[in-house]
């Protein structure tokens, strides 16, 4: 059985919000067609060794949480191991009809603290640029509303971080 093994660490750094990263390139974990299933398998390393995954039934900070569910039958149940240290699911991909992309978030209680990973939606923004010629005098703000939602969303996540992310192919 192929074991594709990804280590988590606590990323910290001066003027940020520490977090959660998924150490493969580009965040995403690619995992081509196999005939019998392989397991995926997320430890936590370096500063995030001295924790452990939440329970997958956290109300609110569960240790794994897709954030766009798979189709039913690609993947099994994720199941936390090794005393916390580790996550591991199977996929369970073998037809090509199960080709796809799917984002997902990994949280850990680390010395006491809740860390996640980061997502950052991978899709534009659905705000058009406002035409003046037909604008309102009442929604002229929306122009610095978008500035400060957008200027929200990008600083919070470092422009390294990447989403977790499975890829079958």
């Amino acid at each position: 059985m192929t074991v594709h093994t990804i280590p988590v660490k606590l990323i910290t750094r001066r003027g940020k919000a520490p977090y959660l990263e998924v150490e493969v390139p580009k965040g995403i974990t690619r995992v081509r067609r196999m005939s019998r299933p392989q397991t995926i398998h997320w430890r936590l390393e370096h500063d995030g060794s001295s924790g452990h995954f939440n329970k997958l039934n956290d109300a609110i900070s569960p240790g794994f949480l897709w954030i766009s569910p798979p189709f039913p039958g690609i993947f099994g149940t994720p199941k936390v191991t090794h005393h916390g240290q580790s996550i591991v699911m199977e996929d369970q991909y073998n037809l090509e009809e199960k080709i796809g992309t799917w984002y997902y978030r990994l949280s850990a209680t680390i010395d006491g603290v809740v860390y996640r990973t980061l997502f950052r939606s991978p899709y534009p923004a659905r705000v058009r640029s406002p035409r003046s010629s037909h604008m309102r005098a009442a929604t002229r703000s929306s122009s610095t509303v978008f500035a400060l939602v957008s200027g929200a969303t990008t600083s919070l996540a470092p422009d390294t971080a990447t989403n977790p992310t499975i890829k079958n192919r």
